[in-house]
């Protein structure tokens, strides 16, 4: 087990910093779920959890600053919401979160609010549609995979995929440059998380209760699928998308062989959670020895 090898070489502390920097709060008020040590989407636990949306709960409560703070939260995610239909037009820009404003009655200029409008935005959108995707698996729209059936995983990843990709359509002509901005230095950590909560959710519905290497290889690997069929289908001109759709189901069967390869080879699997801790690490700006 990878967390008693990580015991007796007196690093578990950094294996659960590691696992706990997958959810930094988003700049603006903007929260993520906890991606919790069992893979629960609700971090308690209890996987129907109160049901209670992220984008709408966490930006109204996230700490006890009083009142006026999250009044002031609150009319932040009223106006990010009224903001989205006008991305179309204005893009992930300052313009598309003013004409959300005015839609609602607020001046323009209250986007000097946020600190960054257009990657906030990109960042409402993205925790929104995790939300929708998470309510999906647990009202069982999507339903569970039996345990023992891989052809059966490989659906269920499949499908979950394809349909946190097509919440991108109203807005796939714009992605391109929610991307650049996600990718800002100062964006990125909120993105990761963002990206973490996303294959966290489908993991564990799709069965995943591993405390081992397995944790780690699962989301890192699905988490490169989802990302590598976003570019695909930002590309893709074919009808319906079925040559995105097509490198989904590839990937996944991939993806699920390998990780029969790592459960029969501790070793190898080792290998690659060390590669992968290391490579994240980086990515976050964490250091240990701080």
């Amino acid at each position: 087990m990878f967390c008693r090898v990580l015991s007796k070489s007196g690093t578990l502390a950094k294996a659960n910093n590691f696992r706990a920097s997958f959810r930094p709060n988003v700049g603006g008020g903007l929260t993520s779920r906890p991606c919790s040590g069992s893979g629960n989407p609700d971090g308690s636990g209890n996987p129907n959890g109160s049901g209670q949306s992220t984008t709408d709960g966490n930006i109204a409560n996230n700490g006890n600053n009083g009142d006026g703070d999250s009044y002031e939260k609150d009319i932040k995610t009223k106006i990010l919401q009224s903001s989205l239909p006008h991305v179309p037009r204005h893009g992930w820009s300052r313009d598309t979160v003013a004409a959300g404003a005015e839609e609602l009655g607020y001046p323009d200029t209250v986007h000097g609010l946020f600190r960054d409008p257009g990657a906030e935005l990109a960042l409402y959108f993205y925790s929104a549609s995790n939300d929708s995707l998470s309510r999906l698996l647990r009202d069982g729209t999507l339903p569970s995979p039996s345990a023992e059936s891989k052809a059966e995983l490989n659906a269920f990843l499949t499908n979950a995929i394809k349909t946190r990709l097509l919440m991108l359509e109203p807005y796939l002509n714009q992605w391109p440059q929610a991307i650049a901005l996600l990718s800002k230095p100062s964006n990125a950590p909120h993105a990761l998380s963002n990206l973490m909560t996303l294959v966290n959710d489908v993991c564990y519905y799709a069965g995943d209760r591993s405390i081992d290497t397995r944790w780690y290889t699962r989301r890192i690997g699905l988490a490169t699928i989802y990302k590598s069929s976003e570019l695909h289908l930002l590309q893709d001109r074919s009808q319906g998308y079925d040559d995105t759709w097509n490198f989904v189901k590839r990937a996944v069967e991939e993806c699920v062989k390998l990780d029969t390869m790592l459960e029969s080879n501790a070793q190898l699997a080792k290998d690659v959670v060390t590669a992968s801790v290391s490579t994240a690490k980086n990515i976050l700006g964490l250091s240990w020895n701080r």
